[in-house]
């Protein structure tokens, strides 16, 4: 019989402990406070599949100390321990003598999930939850009745937060859920990059018979990068450089690009291109192209990259050996016959496994720990896109006015679409990469990292400030702002219309973390905090210990929680201006 999923959030405090739960679908709620019912407690636990944020690392083990008869000042001492002397769950196990993921556990644990690193409390605000709140009661305090109160209505609303943040992953979590009945292993759990590392590891372990050991400490470690046969340039000049330069790994066991090269200048025509660790970007700043009857805009792209360069130079960590590309190499070829098949989920679970075991390889903790074979995919990628643009910047008519990590964008004269193409193809025939590509209609961009393109089937493709972003992603500041630019963009709509027109308040807030907390006319925000821009507003937000201007907060007004309808102070005119700004940064004029 399956289990009921339910959120579940502690409140730990010496003489208070808190286990809450609540069901995801019904909404009810079960409550148990110290003295336990540890009978009506593991039933609970037994029947219910556990959903939960950080509760690896925080509320799991202290739910299983609570199982064992802990009482509140134990299960604090071991909260502090956790907190204050971060002390690791497989370290918890042997302190305090209690087994974590016991098989009669059912236990999900969003972190790694959620995208990048965040909060929870942050990503409530990405995902617009209807209030935001910081704890209420410091953590080391003697909690009186009264203060009880406050910590349950807090504690449910950070479970109202983890239920918006598990229906925000819903498609993630089914793949996983997937992916684990495929494998035999529980990858619920974890990020992309650990499932790749997960899967590889037991995949390659099959093969060798044998447990795969962490390669250890690299630091100190000198690479030196290998150019491919096929790899030359025919006016620029790189290649004895980087021959000779030193990749060094550092104390953290990440690997660091030499300076010499980081800040080296790559000229190629009328473009300037750098290196680093992440890859290459053009250097270009405002710039407005759009295509006409005599020009067109081509973005290709290259198709998997990194795991192309992996494969076709037969990488591979050094401890591990050559059965890593059996295991890869195999995983690469179902991925292929389950998108011919259109087995849409197997190929985008298999898509995980593929991509997100580059990271891996920078990582000191990660079984695939391989600094050495990092430097020599990255830099591949750079290269053989420096002769991309190479290619492309010596056809007559054609304009390469953009390029980061995996692909270029090119301005053309249709006169010379042939022979653009024709460069295009002997590059790939060259390298053994595959290039994909998208026609744009205008290309509006602030910098290589911050632009708009529209392509010309009216779909938009926008990063950084112009960013519609996903949810989970970044910080919200007052998204009806790139929105206008867009619909200016992409449909000719006037800024001014755009946010006139908008009734969602979702839109015009900004959210952001307060390291200290926030203040606002002397009321206490938390660390967390929300807020618009108001008609009559002449105050800010302030840092509550140093009184420092938060930024960007001159007549904000906090809103903590969402109301139902648009507030009546709501400065739009602020927005226009916001949002105009942001426009004259691509170079149009209204």
């Amino acid at each position: 019989m399956a289990r009921i999923p339910a959120v579940f959030d502690t409140e730990i405090y010496v003489n208070f402990t808190l286990f809450l739960f609540e069901e995801i679908e019904t909404g009810v709620r079960a409550s148990f406070e110290y003295p336990f019912d540890l009978d009506a407690l593991r039933e609970y636990v037994l029947d219910h599949q556990l959903i939960t944020f950080n509760g690896m690392g925080f509320d799991i083990p202290l739910l299983m100390l609570a199982l064992k008869g802990a009482d509140s000042a134990r299960i604090k001492y071991a909260a502090n321990r956790i907190i204050q002397g971060r002390l690791k769950p497989w370290n918890f196990e042997k302190e305090f003598l209690v087994t974590l993921n016991p098989p009669e556990l059912d236990h999900i644990d969003l972190m790694e999930v959620a995208p990048l690193t965040g909060s929870l409390k942050l990503y409530g605000g990405r995902m617009h939850s209807t209030h935001l709140q910081d704890l209420p009661v410091p953590p080391d305090a003697v909690v009186t009745e009264e203060q009880k109160v406050g910590l349950r209505e807090y504690c449910a609303n950070d479970l109202h937060t983890t239920i918006d943040l598990y229906r925000a992953l819903k498609e993630p979590l089914a793949l996983r859920v997937k992916m684990t009945t495929e494998y035999g292993i529980d990858l619920r759990s974890k990020s992309d990059a650990q499932i790749a590392e997960a899967i590889i590891k037991q995949e390659v372990e099959k093969k060798l018979g044998h447990r795969l050991q962490k390669p250890g400490s690299m630091e100190g470690n000198q690479y030196f990068y290998t150019v491919p046969d096929w790899m030359g340039f025919e006016q620029i000049e790189i290649l004895d450089e980087v021959r000779a330069a030193k990749f060094i790994v550092n104390d953290k066991g990440s690997v660091l690009i030499p300076d010499a090269l980081k800040t080296k200048k790559i000229h190629v025509r009328d473009g300037v291109y750098r290196m680093g660790i992440g890859g290459l970007h053009s250097s270009e700043t405002t710039q407005t192209k759009e295509a006409d009857d005599l020009y067109g805009i081509a973005d290709f792209d290259v198709t998997s990259y990194y795991p192309t360069i992996i494969l076709n130079q037969r990488l591979f960590p050094p401890h591990i050996g050559e059965e890593f590309l059996e295991v890869y190499q195999g995983i690469v070829d179902r991925r292929i016959a389950a998108k011919r098949a259109k087995n849409t989920s197997v190929a985008e679970s298999l898509k995980i496994a593929i991509n997100g075991s580059f990271g891996k390889f920078g990582s000191k903790y990660s079984t695939l720990y391989a600094p050495g074979l990092m430097i020599q995919v990255t830099i591949t990628g750079q290269l053989a896109l420096l002769m991309l643009i190479e290619a492309l910047a010596q056809v007559p008519g054609v304009e390469v006015i953009s390029a980061n990590t995996d692909g270029v964008t090119c301005r053309f004269a249709w006169l010379a679409e042939r022979e653009m193409l024709a460069a295009v193809e002997g590059w790939q025939t060259r390298t053994g990469f595959a290039l994909e590509r998208s026609n744009y209609r205008g290309l509006y961009s602030r910098d290589v990292n911050n632009y708009i393109a529209v392509k010309t089937d009216g779909e938009v493709k926008t990063k950084g400030v112009y960013g519609k972003g996903l949810p989970l992603h970044k910080n919200p500041y007052a998204s009806i702002c790139s929105q206008a630019v867009i619909d200016k963009a992409s449909l000719g709509a006037s800024i001014a219309g755009t946010v006139y027109a908008s009734q969602d308040i979702r839109k015009f807030v900004c959210v952001r973390k307060v390291a200290h907390g926030a203040v606002w006319k002397g009321q206490p925000l938390g660390r967390f905090i929300r807020w618009y821009f108001g008609k009559y507003e002449l105050e800010s937000i302030h840092d509550s210990i140093n009184n420092y201007l938060v930024p960007n907060t001159e007549g904000a007004v906090p809103l903590m929680t969402l109301p139902d309808r648009m507030p009546e102070d709501l400065d739009r005119e602020w927005y226009i201006r916001e949002a105009t700004e942001l426009y004259h940064a691509l170079g149009g004029s209204l």
